[in-house]
């Protein structure tokens, strides 16, 4: 899908992971995200090189980018909690700000014990959805960590 040539700025929710970690290559993540919510849930460690956001049986963790990006790859490294997780989403999505605004939405959905685990997905271009896509999960998101990637490039997401 081709997409107008928006910033967007990189926004994460972390709600059913027991961590998630964020390496960065050159500089660290002080210089480019803020840990926006918590209660010492998210936490940048290691001099600034690793993020992790965890949750408990109250409140997850979420940070937002100071930078906008035109394009990227961003990848999360995820571990589901096993057992009934229902009504809790996991999410990680780009988003430009305003009313015609675009977005990558990318969430994972609680699941009763014994169900599927699915993704879901949606675009929005100019604020307009309807994009939404749903994948089954064929191995145990919650055995270990699995990499999951956003590709977004000007001529496609992936």
């Amino acid at each position: 899908m081709q997409m107008e040539s928006k910033s967007f700025v990189a926004l994460a929710n972390f709600l059913v992971v027991l961590s998630c970690f964020v390496v960065v290559g050159h500089g660290n993540l002080y210089q480019y995200l803020d840990v926006t919510w918590g209660e010492g849930q998210g936490r940048i460690l290691d001099n600034g090189d690793v993020l992790t956001l965890s949750l408990d049986q109250f409140s997850g963790s979420g940070f937002q980018s100071y930078s906008q990006y035109l394009f990227g790859r961003f990848d999360m490294n995820i571990k589901f909690v096993p057992g009934n997780s229902a009504g809790t989403v996991t999410t990680f999505y780009l988003s430009s700000e305003g009313a015609t605004h675009d977005e990558i939405d990318f969430e994972f959905l609680g699941n009763l014990s014994g169900q599927p685990y699915i993704v879901h997905t949606n675009l929005y271009a100019e604020g307009q959805g309807n994009r939404e896509q749903q994948f089954y999960l064929w191995f145990d998101p919650t055995a270990d960590f699995h990499t999951y990637t956003v590709l977004w490039n000007p001529n496609l997401i992936a």
